[in-house]
């Protein structure tokens, strides 16, 4: 906390200094650009000077100014040798002593040709006179000043986290001191000037050096304590001697130490990457590293300092060129804390692929426009037709070869589930699900854990992967993948998670599956126990030959219905109410009984019942025929059966004794007992209604459709 509050204070001091030196020199009001044809125009009018006119000399007294479009360079650093840096701030000197004036008088030229002069006063500056330009500057400094206090609070003991603390300073030094001058109106006092270009260029290095340490130091010690000082003392000297002029130009005293320091700290992210190659965790933490200095740094050389050591003006503003060094902040900071590596190699591709993309296009436009006979519109079109058909193939290439690692096709992942939950038993399940994982993974270490999560979890900076008990196998602890050369990212994470809900939903089916086989057998077990079974046994008790013969066909009977019910093939409820009607008159005829069977006409005789509905059917009414032949001592037997509201109904009644009678008897109770218990099974009901004479049983059955 100490550590912060003292950044914080820090940082809001050199706002104050920072705006208190912007502010020290008067301005004119105007907004000044200079021209293709050499001259210095007023963009924004004030005073009644207009818009477009150009600015031709400022006076005071005897002392006549010509301006130049010199004047106005923002960036000192840009002119090539010294003598023409000093002429510049000589020039600068006079100018900032005539806005020190009473009064000015401006040479001017309209857009007409005539000439005419203008006194003006010049007035203090205001805050409201700084441009966008200079507070974008300051909050990159004072942001890249907190980002680096907030590690080394955190890390104050590590050497990693101390040099990135100087960079954080450095980079205050040189956003300040370049906000002062590179947004001044028209000129600053020499002397503050040349302080604060000074100023500038001692961040600058400052920061490069120690961005050199950081990655001595991190992700692995490459160099012992004292060896952090090589690259001060070397740049240090370097300094001096651009200080003191002793170098041959502007480009080698300040530009070619900032381009050097780039390309040691690129050497220094390669050696870390030799020797972190073994330990992925610390691999991704160099990747986030090396990405934000490969893309920001990068594109800051690329933009300001490379093209002014070649000798080209720099592709864009200094001072917005600075928040690629605030990039290179976020990046580092969040390397140095090891924020989601896991995601890191996904968004490390995405944003190479994107940064590459964008090169591709520019530079094949402009190798197109310079080596063939095309306009820019044409040349434009190709580039982009060569990006799409090209490059665009090559990333996805690319994006499986290096970031996706799917070793088997979403058909062959599917395959390979339903091997592993079909598999014989809960061991070669067992066994199957690992090897999965393994072809998958390729994890150096695979653990099982006893309480494991509800769902997939990476962990450890995506070296572990836990995934829950699954697959008949305990919750598994995966660790190191491929071979330990890399990490779980957000894609594997999501891929397991897939998996283990495939494969939850495979074992749920396969589960299911095995009970209905399971409720399968028993059926059949209790079909043939309570029907079969039951005949047979009372047909082997029965001495009259007749009875027994009756008993075994009841019993064949009885075993076609089951295994037309093993088919799975529904029966026509005409074909079932025909073959009763015929098994039931044989009966009663053999009984001596006479047989009255009404059946109306219905839409739906011929619709196909499932097992469960013809067998119950099938039961039942013989177990009512039954009763009556055995125990009703009757001489007629009527049968009903309709179809009403999507309900059989069947009645079966007779003219005998009654049932009242039959029950004193202590005949009927278990055949009625195992027929209603199968009739309720169905959402049935089986009811007894009144009649005069006789016994009857009505049976009304949900209409199930096979």
């Amino acid at each position: 906390m100490v550590t912060l509050v003292a950044a914080v204070l820090l940082g809001v001091a050199a706002l104050i200094a920072a705006t208190a030196a912007a502010l020290s020199t008067p301005r004119l009001g105007f907004e000044l650009a200079a021209t293709a044809d050499g001259a210095v125009a007023i963009e924004r009018p004030a005073g009644g000077i207009q818009a477009g006119e150009r600015l031709l000399s400022l006076s005071a007294g005897p002392t006549t100014f010509q301006l130049h479009p010199d004047d106005l360079i923002e960036e000192p650093d840009v002119i090539d040798n010294f003598a023409a840096r000093e002429r510049f701030m000589a020039r600068q000197a006079a100018l900032s002593g005539l806005l020190a004036r009473d009064v000015v008088t401006l040479g001017l030229r309209g857009a007409d040709g005539g000439e005419r002069t203008v006194e003006i006063t010049p007035r203090p500056a205001a805050i409201g006179d700084l441009p966008f330009g200079f507070w974008f500057q300051i909050a990159v400094g004072f942001g890249g000043l907190l980002i680096s206090a907030w590690v080394w609070a955190l890390r104050p003991g590590d050497w990693a986290a101390r040099m990135f603390a100087l960079t954080g300073l450095a980079m205050l030094t040189f956003t300040h001191a370049a906000a002062i001058y590179s947004t001044r109106e028209l000129a600053l006092a020499a002397p503050l000037f040349r302080a604060l270009c000074e100023l500038n260029y001692v961040g600058a290095s400052l920061f490069g050096v120690a961005m050199i340490n950081v990655f001595l130091s991190y992700p692995k010690r490459l160099v012992p304590a004292v060896g952090l000082l090589a690259a001060p003392l070397v740049f240090g000297a370097w300094g001096a001697v651009a200080l003191l002029r002793l170098t041959p130009d502007v480009a080698t005293a300040y530009h070619l130490p900032i381009v050097t320091e780039m390309g040691l700290i690129l050497a220094a992210i390669l050696v870390q990457a030799v020797a972190v190659r073994k330990d992925p965790t610390s691999r991704a933490a160099l990747l986030w590293l090396g990405l934000s200095v490969a893309v920001g740094a990068g594109a800051f050389v690329a933009m300001m300092a490379a093209p002014q050591v070649l000798g080209f003006a720099p592709a864009m503003p200094q001072g917005y060129a600075f928040g690629f060094f605030l990039l290179i902040h976020i990046g580092v900071a969040l390397g140095l804390r090891r924020y989601r590596l896991f995601d890191l190699k996904d968004w490390a591709f995405a944003i190479l692929f994107y940064a590459g993309a964008a090169a591709a296009f520019v530079i094949l436009d402009l190798v197109l426009v310079m080596t063939l006979p095309l306009d820019q519109g044409p040349a434009l079109g190709l580039s982009l037709l060569v990006v799409a058909f090209a490059y665009l193939p090559l990333r996805d290439w690319l994006w499986r070869r290096l970031v996706a690692r799917r070793t088997l096709e979403d058909h062959e992942l599917f395959n390979a589930v339903i091997e592993v939950a079909f598999g014989g038993s809960r061991r070669e399940r067992g066994d199957r699900w690992r090897e999965l994982l393994n072809r998958l993974f390729e994890p150096l270490d695979l653990t099982p854990l006893e309480n494991g999560p509800a769902t997939p979890r990476a962990s450890e900076d995506g070296l572990r992967l836990t995934l829950p008990a699954t697959a008949d196998s305990p919750a598994l602890v995966l660790q190191y993948p491929w071979r330990g050369r890399g990490l779980f990212g957000r894609a594997h994470l999501k891929l397991a998670r897939q998996l283990a809900a495939m494969m939850s939903h495979v074992q749920d089916s396969r589960e299911a599956y095995e009970r209905g086989v399971s409720e399968e057998r028993r059926r059949i077990a209790r079909d043939l126990h309570d029907d079969v079974g039951a005949r047979l046994l009372s047909g082997l008790h029965t001495k009259d030959l007749p009875g027994a013969r009756e008993a075994v066909r009841e019993a064949l009977g009885d075993i076609r219905v089951i295994v037309s019910g093993m088919t799975g093939d529904g029966l026509p409820l005409s074909q079932v109410v025909a073959d009763l009607r015929h098994e039931t008159a044989r009966r009663l005829e053999a009984a001596g009984l006479e047989l009255d069977w009404e059946t109306p006409a219905t839409e739906s005789e011929d619709a196909l019942l499932d097992y469960r509905t013809y067998r119950a059917l099938i039961s039942a009414h013989r177990e009512m025929i039954s009763n009556a032949i055995r125990h009703a001592r009757a001489s007629r037997v009527s049968v009903a059966v309709q179809v009403e509201n999507g309900r059989l109904h069947t009645t079966v009644s007779d003219d005998g004794v009654g049932l009242g009678a039959r029950t004193e008897e202590g005949v009927g109770g278990s055949g009625l007992r195992n027929m209603s218990r199968r009739i309720d099974e169905l959402g049935g009901e089986l009811t007894f209604p009144n009649q005069e004479r006789g016994a009857g049983v009505a049976m009304s059955l949900p209409l199930t459709i096979g």
